[in-house]
């Protein structure tokens, strides 16, 4: 297999157990991705939209549906009120601490299938392709 096979052969397994996940919490995978994506102090939407590889006007629409749910909310920024930052709401807090917690669980039936050496190495290199793919993206 070459690079761009192994890379959608990952994408598409990592993608499977997310969606697996992300309904046991009545998210659906697309939410899931959100909520991951959103830090404690939250995140400026143009950021998220950015790291998401969406539009604006596509993300206000998914923010919104996540809002209905309780899970975030939009608020102005301390230094600059143009921006609005979305935030996790108590309850989205709860649900993504749970649902990560799920996550490390299904990670962890993975990595112990993989030798200890192997894993480290693995952890570095995913490391640094995780890097140049931001990078690739911020010149693009």
């Amino acid at each position: 297999m070459n690079f761009t096979d192994l890379l959608m052969d990952l994408a598409s397994s990592a993608n499977a157990i997310i969606r697996i996940s992300a309904a046991k919490f009545n998210l659906t995978t697309s939410q899931a991705f959100h909520l991951l994506l959103i830090p404690f102090d939250g995140i400026p939407m143009s950021a998220l939209a950015h790291r998401l590889g969406l539009d604006t006007s596509t993300l206000t629409r998914n923010i919104q549906k996540l809002e209905k749910l309780d899970l975030v909310i939009r608020k102005s920024d301390t230094y600059d009120r143009r921006i609005q930052r979305v935030v996790l709401t108590a309850h989205g807090i709860d649900l993504i601490e749970s649902f990560e917690e799920y996550l490390i669980d299904q990670n962890q039936v993975v990595l112990d299938m993989i030798d200890l050496d192997a894993q480290e190495h693995l952890l570095i290199g995913l490391e640094k392709l995780s890097w140049a793919f931001d990078c690739a993206r911020e010149k693009s």
